[in-house]
């Protein structure tokens, strides 16, 4: 294992048991210009430009402070030019987290003054948590710290426990290390990756290895579907747990096809995505009658399980796992092979795995094989359409310069594609700008649209004008609105060209070709799109003054209705004001009236008293 001392950074190797404690940095990485490599580091460039460095510095730094002399982070630790190297280290880097004295997760994304315990902070929405290797690195440490993006204490896994489980789906009896990771269930812990994602499509197998406690060589370029297969395949050599066939959960049940037609499909799932709706599933006791590994071989899964037939062919595998605190087990579907043996079935494509209840008497398992159809792939509920445009615009000037969206264009094909789902029955619309090679013209843009009609999908197709500084991003976001209030045609003329465009379905399934034509007359009217979006833009301004002047309309009531009240109710003191000085005046003048009084009074009882004096002097 190669660690970097914190004191001089340089790397160090040491022998797997003779490795001393050390930190580890568990980070999201940045753009591949910025990172440190193994190189980097062994020539002593750790000053680069970019994050690299503030997570190379900060994490020596942190673990300085914290007594330890050594530190493991993943960019420049490895030699990733060595793929013998890579591979052992991505089979050993579960191990690696779970020794390490100390986790440093340093979410780059998170601004010094966010509060991570509020529940609208950055730190719930940091890409830390949609990383696939970070999945690992949450799991393993025994201690895990979390810092911001300029190195400021966070708080620990174990202080931020609940929000942790909110943000993940994870019980927090995993994430504290109270139940030990591999008593969760395969589905389980599948589903904890389901929303994850990794820069290689192969790295979402390989980063769950530790996960599973397995080991496998290291191929990309193999495609992310076959590295998780091969997962599979090696989790079920090591486990006999029925829920890694749980995929693809669903509260309805596929209905039966009608037809008799079925279409084989997969048995494993093609990636953690299918496990999103298992997390709560969990493994039965197994019989000793079923106590059989799985095992694939020959395209063929072998499994003992037991069947509830539903019709002559098809049938429910009831698998040994269902939800937590419930009397449901999973059922897979399954329909018999029209060929082969009595035992031969075939999971059908498109179809889900539901929650049944468990029958009343329990089928002993039976050994059946499941084919699976490693070249299957679930069905994408699409529509594709393909768009041909040939010489013809070149040959009247036109050049087609911009597509939007510009991931439906294939310049060097020549090709256009749209998609569209069967439930959508919104017009789905590709802008396609040509250029004419007369300076300063106004540009040609053809809307290419899919339809979704009582007869199927319906190709359509306009032409508007625009001018050369008009976004076609704004076009793409304002032009289906305005399209929709308008029915447009395929002709235009921007001046020096009268342009028709019409769609030729090509001898090929789902083919059109758009064909334009030169006309000899402009037509009768040709939309210009800059003006209709200045229109929309000069209509949305008045809706918003109108509205801005109802909303002041409505805030001017309010207040006349606040000063009136406030007027009321200032009469209404004043009247009381002067009710109480009236009342104040006459008790000034009962006052006076008994101070008079009172004076008179003390001047007789004087008076009386000298006089008592003398009839006693006397």
């Amino acid at each position: 294992m190669r660690l970097i001392n914190v004191k001089t950074f340089k790397l160090e190797e040491f022998l797997d048991y003779q490795t001393p404690q050390y930190a580890i940095l568990s980070h999201t990485w940045g753009e591949d210009n910025e990172e440190l490599t193994f190189r980097n580091v062994e020539e002593g460039e750790i000053d680069k430009p970019g994050v690299g460095s503030v997570k190379f510095r900060g994490c020596c730094r942190q673990a300085a402070t914290d007594s330890l002399e050594y530190a493991w982070i993943d960019t420049c630790c490895i030699d990733k030019t060595n793929l013998v190297e890579l591979s052992e280290a991505i089979n050993s880097m579960f191990r690696w987290y779970m020794r390490a004295s100390v986790c440093y997760a340093y979410l780059s994304d998170i601004p010094g003054d966010d509060n991570p315990q509020k529940p609208g902070s950055k730190f719930r929405t940091s890409r830390w948590f949609r990383r696939g290797w970070t999945l690992q690195e949450l799991l393993a440490p025994k201690r895990l710290r979390f810092y911001d993006s300029e190195w400021r204490s966070l708080g620990t896994k174990g202080d931020m426990c609940t929000a942790i489980e909110e943000i993940t789906g994870i019980p927090r009896s995993f994430l504290k290390g109270i139940t030990d990771l591999h008593t969760a269930s395969i589905a389980q812990r599948m589903s904890w990756a389901a929303q994850r994602k990794t820069k290689r499509k192969e790295d979402l197998a390989y980063c769950l290895l530790g996960i599973f406690n397995v080991a496998m060589p290291m191929i990309y370029g193999e495609g992310g579907n076959q590295a998780f297969f091969r997962l599979q395949e090696r989790i079920m050599k090591t486990t006999r747990d029925d829920s890694i066939l749980a995929w693809g959960l669903s509260d309805d049940e596929t209905p039966a096809s009608d037809s008799g037609q079925v279409t084989p499909g997969r048995i494993l799932a093609a990636a953690p995505s299918d496990f999103a709706h298992s997390g709560k599933i969990v493994s039965r006791e197994q019989s000793s009658t079923s106590s059989h590994s799985l095992d694939i071989s020959g395209g063929s899964l072998r499994i003992y399980v037991s069947l509830l037939h539903t019709s002559v062919d098809k049938a429910m595998g009831l698998l040994r796992c269902g939800p937590e605190h419930n009397t449901q087990v999973v059922g897979i579907p399954l329909a018999k092979m029209t060929s082969g043996s009595s035992d031969e079935y075939v999971r059908p494509r498109g179809s889900h795995s539901v929650l049944r209840p468990i029958p009343a008497s329990d089928a002993p398992p039976q050994l059946i094989h499941i084919k699976h159809d490693s070249q299957s792939t679930e069905p994408q509920d699409v529509n594709r359409l393909h768009w041909l445009y040939d010489d013809g615009f070149a040959e009247i000037g036109l050049k087609l310069v911009d597509v939007a969206p510009p991931s439906c264009w294939d310049k060097e094909g020549a090709l256009i594609t749209s998609t569209m789902k069967p439930d959508d029955n919104a017009a789905h619309q590709i802008l396609a700008r040509f250029r004419h090679d007369e300076e300063e013209s106004r540009d040609f843009v053809v809307v290419l649209q899919l339809k979704q009609q009582d007869t199927g999908l319906k190709p359509q197709c306009c032409v508007v004008t625009c001018s050369r500084r008009t976004p076609l991003k704004e076009l793409g976001v304002k032009l289906p609105h305005l399209m929709q209030k308008a029915s447009w045609g395929g002709r235009a003329s921007n001046g020096p060209l009268n342009l028709r465009v019409a769609l030729e379905p090509d001898a090929r399934e789902s083919v059109f070709i758009i064909r334009p034509e030169a006309m000899p007359q402009p037509p009768d009217v040709t939309i210009d799109a800059t003006v209709e979006l200045q229109k929309s833009d000069l209509m949305l301004e008045f809706e918003r003054i109108l509205e801005e002047k109802k909303q002041n309309y409505v805030e001017e009531e309010e207040l006349n209705q606040m000063a009136q009240g406030r007027r009321n109710r200032l009469e209404q003191i004043m009247r009381e004001r002067e009710r109480v000085e009236d009342e104040l005046r006459r008790l000034e003048e009962e006052r006076r009236a008994l101070v008079e009084e009172e004076s008179d009074g003390a001047q007789e009882v004087h008076r009386l008293s000298e006089r008592q004096a003398e009839l006693k002097e006397r």
